[in-house]
């Protein structure tokens, strides 16, 4: 029986509970109730604290900005006091602590979207505190059930994942040696209902900037999740 060649994209632990292969070619993965309910409500509650505006990575060294592609508002979660979450992407993931950037959660209120992405970049980039690196994998879960839009479309494969509070989506931006796999591309469609979401980045290599360290975080709230 002939071996099917290894794919050059990273391999995550596809014996996690519940792991459902929804897509080859890109593989994409879900995961029902990976958080909690109540993981989910905490989540939201640290994030509701100190949301601002989505920002988009413009591909160059640290370049942010405000985008009309992109309408929601986020927060950033201190890894330290999401303990539990961190421990849960990196199982499902196979990855360090270090590879995963900093957490996110977002909130799109109605009429807000993000347009087509893939998260990853077209090569190596420098970023958040990673050194000629690039995303390997993304991790995000829904933090709340939505009845009415806000779709996870993926553009070219003709699927759409409908949030359910608690599920999570593994994909795979750039393949190990860095190249973008533009068929990732997804958008967040228009919400009608408001959505909440956690989203976390895997990078290939550990943080080599320690300006980004993230100790240097402000803490948000006393709860660790």
């Amino acid at each position: 029986e002939m071996q099917e060649p290894l794919s050059n994209f990273h391999i995550i632990n596809t014996s996690y509970p519940q792991i459902q292969k929804i897509h080859s070619n890109p593989d994409i993965y879900t995961i029902p109730n990976f958080l909690s309910d109540e993981e989910c409500d905490r989540l939201i509650a640290k994030a509701s604290t100190s949301m601002k505006q989505s920002l988009i990575k413009t591909g160059k060294i640290d370049l942010t900005q405000p985008n009309s592609q992109r309408t929601s508002t986020e927060a950033s979660i201190p890894k330290r006091e999401a303990p539990t979450i961190l421990n849960k992407i990196t199982n499902l993931v196979n990855c360090d602590d270090d590879q995963v950037e900093i957490l996110q959660v977002l909130n799109y209120k109605q009429g807000q979207e993000f347009k087509a992405h893939t998260d990853g970049f077209d090569s190596a980039t420098s970023s958040s505190g990673y050194l000629h690196s690039g995303r390997i994998a993304t991790a995000f879960c829904y933090l709340n059930d939505v009845e009415t839009g806000g779709e996870t479309s993926f553009t070219k494969l003709g699927l759409k994942i409908k949030p359910e509070k608690g599920l999570c989506v593994v994909h795979f931006p750039q393949t190990l040696d860095l190249w973008e796999d533009e068929l990732t591309e997804h958008q967040g469609g228009v919400a009608v209902d408001e959505k909440w979401i956690l989203t976390s980045f895997i990078w290939k290599h550990w943080k080599g900037d320690f300006r980004y360290d993230e100790d240097f975080l402000p803490s948000l709230t006393d709860d660790i999740i």
